[in-house]
């Protein structure tokens, strides 16, 4: 499986990478959405990530873009939660996201996200799972 991240945030973008990388993913980040287009369109992916505000065109139209399952993600905190032109996350989702992640997230969280964004969903089973299924079956 490959996936696209888009985030500007170098370190950021390498945290998020690491996990898919470490579940056997390959796992490709762009920095903006421009460069995110490019790879986008010049190789095939399984699923996009995107963070909501990128540098250039802003993450929902790039995520419009996208004819491949998107995760959308997002820091931003909203001051006033009761104001609707403020709900980026269901603009998200208006905008083609299958799921919507608030940073910071967990790396189970995020490979929840990524297994139930993709089409077909698949089941979530962490390697970090699996081996501790497997110790507990060599204990009995």
């Amino acid at each position: 499986m490959r996936v696209l991240i888009i985030e500007d945030d170098p370190s950021v973008g390498a945290a998020i990478r690491m996990t898919p990388d470490r579940e056997g993913y390959d796992a490709v980040i762009t920095l903006d959405a421009g460069a995110g287009m490019r790879a986008f369109e010049s190789f095939h992916y399984d699923l996009t990530t995107v963070d909501i505000f990128i540098p250039g065109t802003s993450g929902l139209a790039t995520i419009t873009g996208f004819r491949r399952p998107s995760l959308a993600m997002s820091g931003f905190r909203f001051r006033d939660s009761m104001d609707p032109s403020l709900d980026f996350m269901g603009m998200a989702t208006v905008a083609g996201a299958a799921i919507c992640l608030r940073k910071p997230f967990t790396p189970r969280q995020l490979m929840t996200a990524v297994c139930a964004s993709l089409d077909p969903p698949l089941p979530v089973v962490l390697r970090r799972d699996r081996n501790q299924e497997k110790e507990s079956h060599e204990e009995t």
